[in-house]
This record gives structure tokens, sequence and C-alpha cells, in this order.
């Protein structure tokens, strides 16, 4: 089935010659009420036009959808796609920014779910005991580990982000016991961010891991396993970006450090903003 959006009443429209009478009932209605149409189910409807469920379905393979309810997800669509927000229309409203919604307030809910506060307390031990910190990523993982970087640096923390492989295979075997090593990978098997904290463990350096896979290869590496909810299937066909869970983890873990020590970390962060801009 193709999308066809605002272009649906067109090509009902353009089909009405096609349609036998009580069809042409049926496509009058849905053009002058689409938004009441695409709330009903097909024996409201039936009711309501005094037509057979059967000339319904009928309607709708003849539209090229293989029954009503895919043709009533087109409707609702277009319904969406036509409704003018005003300034104070809640957009949740709207199905495909509330199936939206209800997505990323399922990844935030899965998050806290699935997170000890035991691990987040550790890993907390950790990084303040740290001389170094090096967090390992590639792709939108290495976006993930520049953020985090700048995030725990301005409240004093030695992070230091490395996402070519090369780089972190090289820098892992110069780790110790005073090295804290971060590898980030939401299916646990990125071979390249595995590879680097195996080397740097063997060094001694602490690992902790980021991974959206429970029992992945790189969580049993990890001295510290911190659980990623994702969530890979989106309305639309589309993705959500596995920084959000990454980013709120983030968020966990800066949260349990700035509390731990609140008046000097915030100083460290206010000395680095006035640093940003002084310009003396």
């Amino acid at each position: 089935m193709k999308y066809l959006g605002k272009n649906l009443m067109n090509s009902i429209e353009m089909s009405l010659e096609t349609f036998t009478q009580t069809e042409v009932e049926l496509a009058q209605y849905i053009l002058k009420y689409p938004e009441e149409a695409s709330r009903l189910s097909i024996s409201q409807i039936a009711k309501k036009l005094h037509l057979s469920p059967a000339t319904i379905t009928r309607f709708s393979q003849k539209l090229s959808f293989s029954g009503f309810n895919e043709f009533k997800h087109e409707l609702k669509r277009y319904v969406d796609l036509n409704r003018v927000p005003s300034e104070h229309t809640d957009i949740k409203q709207m199905e495909h920014f509330a199936k939206l919604y209800h997505n990323y307030q399922d990844i935030i809910d899965n998050t806290f779910r699935v997170t000890e506060y035991k691990r987040i307390q550790r890993a907390v031990e950790l990084l303040n005991e740290a001389r170094k910190i090096q967090i390992y990523g590639l792709g939108s993982s290495g976006i993930a580990a520049h953020e985090f970087q700048v995030k725990f640096f301005r409240v004093g923390l030695p992070v230091e982000a490395i996402t070519d492989p090369h780089l972190a295979v090289m820098n892992a075997a110069l780790c110790g016991e005073d090295s804290v090593i971060i590898g980030i990978s939401i299916s646990g098997e990125t071979n390249e961010v595995i590879r680097a904290v195996k080397v740097a463990k063997r060094q001694g350096a602490k690992v902790i891991v980021f991974t959206g896979t429970k029992g992945s290869t790189l969580s049993q590496v990890g001295d510290i396993s911190l659980q990623v909810a994702s969530k890979n299937n989106m309305y639309l066909g589309q993705n959500i970006s596995p920084l959000l869970p990454l980013l709120l983890l983030f968020d966990l873990l800066y949260t349990e450090l700035v509390s731990n020590d609140y008046k000097n970390r915030l100083q460290l962060r206010e000395n680095t903003l006035k640093a940003l801009f002084d310009r003396d």
C-alpha cells in the first residue's frame, strides 16, 4: 500500500466512476466527513449509511487497500496531516505525534525500570577515583561519547572521547589500574569497541559499558554494565535515535555525581562557563 497522505481525497474523487451507487454514497460521506469516518468502525459506518460491511471492504480494495482497516489507517493519517494546529492545540492529539510521544515515554519508563541504583552508585565511585577516563564509541555511539566528554569534563572529570577504532586500541594498551574505560555499543557486539575494552581490561583498567542487549559480549566484559532501553520500530517506519536512552543514562550518572559533591562540582561548572565567555 502506498501512503497517499493529502492525496487520499483526490484519489477517492478520481475513482468515483468506478464505484457502484452504494460505494458512491460511501465515498461522498467520507469526502464530506473524513474526521468522523476515521473514528468509526466498519460496522458503525455500515449501520450509519445502511450499507453492508462487504460494500465498505470492496470500496477500500478498489482504492488499492487490503481492506477497511488499512484504508482507515490512511484516512486517519490524512486527517492528521490536514489538521492545522492552533496555538492551543495539543499535538499529542494528532495520531503520528501521539505514537511518537508514547514511544519516547516507553523508553524513559524502561530506562528507569532496568537501571539499578547500586550500579549507578558504583559507576560514579569508579569515575571519581579515576585519574584517566576514556570513552569508546563508533557511529551514533561516538556522538554520544563526545556528549559524555563535554558534560562530565565541565564538572572536573578527566574524560576523553575516542571514536577512531585504531586510536581506541592504542589508547587501551596504555591504560593502567588508575584508568576507567567506558565502552558504548547498543547491540553489545561492536567488535572494535569490544576489542579495545578487552585490551584496556588486560592492562588493569576498570570498565563501564553501556549496551542495549542484556547478556551481550560487551556486557560480559564490563565490571559494570548499564543497560540502555531502546525501541527499534517507530511510527511511519523510522527509528528512534539510540542517543535518547544514552543521554538519559548519562544524566542519571551526572545527577548522582553532582549530588555527592554539589558545591565543588557546581563551582567547577561555573569556572568552565566563565572561561568560555571571558573576553579578557
